[in-house]
């Protein structure tokens, strides 16, 4: 048995999710994967390390999961930052529903990877709204006041955009359990107008909005000043439109939007910037 989910990016949407906020998750290639099958030697489990909320999940149910050896696969080879840990958890739940006969309902899913996910009684607890991107693998809009989820598409025929490694990791778990209650009025603001775009097909708004959602974490020093600088060196290059950082401080990856013809040229000189294309 072969299991898949996409790499995911918030587009918009980290840290207002957590207070209700909406959010834009983008689904991408490469897939993480998970392969099950029966064996006669004893259960075994590789590549999920232990405390995860996938590990957790594992031992809950280790006995549906008997008599398999199971293996998650991670194209990125562990350097984080696009899904691999929230892609471990998906995949063995859908293995989960696979053996046990059971059907997919998203609130009770959530449910169970928030409890999971959650480090100790002080942490914040995540939205879970990666998980569901890679639960329906592709780009959705989520709404966790109500736990609506819907499918988007890149309905954007003069933009394109590129997702960049930027070589930095901020631990989202430990991060959330440092983080206190914030005003993100601002950041529900610009999240909601980025939705809109989607709903409308406005490549002005959006590109608006994605940066202005990424200049308000800047103001709430939220963003790392190395993903700051390097933000700003991308945004002069010819045909780029918008840039963020993106994850925890929004240390993990940048996410470029530009005119689809410049793509080539966005790429390479985000490459002599150091940083590694994942799209």
């Amino acid at each position: 048995m072969i299991f898949s989910a996409k790499s995911k990016t918030f587009l918009v949407g980290e840290y207002a999710v957590l207070f209700g906020g909406s959010a834009v998750l983008l689904a991408t290639d490469p897939e993480f994967k998970l392969l099950a099958a029966r064996t006669t030697t004893g259960e075994s489990l590789a590549g999920i390390g232990d405390g995860s909320a996938a590990h957790k999940f594992y031992l809950a149910h280790k006995n549906v999961f008997k008599n398999l050896s199971i293996r998650f696969t991670d194209p990125f080879n562990g350097a984080g930052g696009l899904g691999a840990s929230s892609a471990q958890f998906v995949l063995l739940y859908k293995l989960y529903l696979r053996l046990s006969g059971g059907n997919f309902d998203a609130k009770s899913f959530l449910e169970e990877y928030r409890t999971l996910a959650t480090c100790g009684t002080a942490s914040l607890k995540p939205s879970g709204a990666d998980c569901l991107t890679q639960c329906y693998n592709h780009s959705i809009c989520f709404s966790p006041h109500d736990g609506s989820v819907g499918k988007i598409e890149w309905d954007f025929p003069h933009l394109d955009f590129a997702i960049f490694r930027t070589g930095f990791k901020v631990v989202t778990h430990e991060h959330l359990r440092e983080l206190r209650p914030m005003d993100v009025s601002e950041l529900k603001e610009f999240s909601s107008g980025a939705l809109q775009s989607f709903v409308d097909g406005d490549e002005d708004s959006l590109v608006e909005n994605v940066q202005n959602f990424f200049n308000a974490l800047k103001e709430m020093r939220l963003v790392l000043e190395q993903i700051s600088n390097l933000v700003e060196k991308i945004l002069k290059l010819d045909g780029v439109l918008a840039a963020k950082g993106c994850g925890a401080m929004g240390a993990d990856t940048i996410i470029t939007i530009f005119f689809r013809e410049q793509k080539n040229n966005v790429r390479k000189v985000a490459q002599d910037l150091g940083l590694t294309p994942v799209n």
